[in-house]
């Protein structure tokens, strides 16, 4: 029987012991290693290629991207699974994009859990149905894109600041205007994207491509 071979990168030591001892009860895995960070695990991958990777990343910077993309780039493991405890909708959107091929939960149940690294490894994209709503919404956010929604130069300088985690305060001092003026921008964007608060503004922009 062919083994799928599985690396595991995740910063907690003890989870990754648990989920290696869970795998080694089941034949059809084989873990080929492990590592706290993605620079650990190139420099064994590059000799020994995974069938799976499995990872917990935060996609609040870009660098989880930048990691993903570069996995893939050095074919250092065929598919690339998150696992993570992370329900964020911009977050997961921003690992989709990234090109993962699966996004689960780590409060899944084992034998879910199992069925979806099979699923995966045999090149279906699968996400924990927990977050297959958020998948929905995002398919159809992205389909009733308004072409004649048009934010201002200075909302759109606004609505970056807030995907970089600026408060209002800080933006007020980065552009050099009030903070009133910063509340009145915000409010006008939040009318014109249909959204009531500062992550569903950043997940639409993302998704209209208004936003990275």
């Amino acid at each position: 029987m062919n083994q799928i071979k599985v690396f595991l990168i995740d910063k907690n030591a003890l989870f990754r012991k648990g989920l290696r001892a869970i795998l080694a009860d089941y034949p059809e895995y084989i873990v080929i290693g492990d590592a706290s960070d993605i620079g650990t695990a190139e420099l064994i991958l590059k000799d020994h290629p995974a069938d799976l990777l499995i990872i917990d990343a935060d996609f609040r910077t870009e660098e989880a991207s930048e990691n993903i993309s570069r996995i893939a780039e050095k074919k250092l493991s065929k598919r690339v699974i998150v696992l993570t405890l992370t329900k964020s909708k911009q977050e997961f959107l921003k690992a989709i994009q990234s090109g993962i091929n699966g996004y689960l939960l780590k409060d899944e149940e084992i034998d879910h859990l199992l069925e979806s690294l099979k699923k995966i490894h045999a090149g279906r994209f699968i996400v924990s149905e927990l977050m297959v709503d958020k998948l929905v919404e995002f398919v159809i956010e992205k389909n009733k894109f308004p072409k004649n929604l048009l934010l201002s130069t200075r909302e759109l300088e606004v609505l970056l600041l807030l995907q970089n985690g600026y408060s209002n305060n800080q933006i007020s001092k980065e552009l050099f205007i009030t903070e009133n003026t910063i509340k009145t921008h915000i409010k006008h964007i939040y009318k014109k994207m249909s959204v009531s608060n500062r992550e569903e503004a950043i997940v639409k922009g993302i998704l209209w491509g208004i936003l990275n």
